[in-house]
């Protein structure tokens, strides 16, 4: 039985979720950039009234399509152990990707929700309310980032690995990655400050930081794609069968 079944339909979902999260978390989800934490209540409660039924929409459709930065995970896990088998050693570096996954699947869906509530009925809600549940789904999203970190170095390191004449993933891709996953330490600045740029809205915490997030998500989702590819070729040169 082909072992990379499924592999590259797993490995697709990271690229619609990719389209869907610009669409439905940033777009519609008013998170392009994110409101300043330098506004005051009711000023940020009068924004959130007037785009709350937008926001809904965004939030309740990336909620449940979070679920596919898992699937991802499991398709990057794949092409990892791969390399791992190859060189027989254990799987440790595949089972941190793979729980970093999971673990920043949760990182959308939670604050989604909070960002959900506070779009529900803004109306009734106290202003200072609304912009405190509004920072915390914030806090929780950029703060969180060490678990995408622990994913995406383990990925680096495990790509780096590779002993194959021609790797399945390049080594410019494992390097860019580990770096925009360090360089997310930045958005450890990012709950002292109001205004600048290393607020949530900043041009460093939120413009170059997820410029570079979504830019390494497309490379690595890129050649997992090709990776799978060639290990079902491989597969089915070895075992002559499809």
């Amino acid at each position: 039985m082909n072992p990379y079944r499924y592999g590259r339909a797993l490995a697709w979902s990271g690229m619609f979720l990719l389209a869907g999260t610009i669409v439905f978390w940033g777009i519609l989800g008013q998170n392009i950039p994110p409101y300043s934490p330098a506004l005051g209540a009711d000023e940020f409660a009068a924004l959130i009234r007037e785009h709350a039924g937008q926001i809904r929409v965004g939030m309740i459709v990336q909620m449940p399509i979070s679920v596919l930065y898992f699937t991802w995970g499991v398709a990057i896990w794949m092409v990892m152990r791969a390399i791992e088998k190859e060189n027989g050693s254990n799987a440790v570096l595949s089972i941190l990707q793979l729980a970093g996954a999971l673990f920043t699947t949760i990182v959308f869906v939670l604050p989604c929700s909070v960002w959900l509530a506070v779009a529900y009925r803004p109306e009734v809600m106290e202003p200072k309310t609304l912009l405190m549940m509004y920072d915390f789904g914030w806090m929780f999203f950029d703060m969180a980032y060490s678990l995408t970190t622990m994913q995406m170095v383990a990925f680096g390191i495990c790509v780096l690995q590779d002993r194959r004449e021609r790797p399945l993933v390049p080594a410019w891709a494992a390097w860019f990655s580990m770096f925009v996953v360090v360089s997310f330490a930045l958005l450890t600045m990012m709950p002292l400050v109001y205004g600048g740029p290393f607020s949530r809205s900043g041009l460093l915490n939120y413009f170059v930081e997820f410029t570079l997030f979504f830019l390494m998500w497309l490379v690595v989702g890129t050649y997992v794609i090709k990776a799978l590819g060639r290990l079902e070729m491989e597969h089915y040169a070895a075992h002559g069968s499809r």
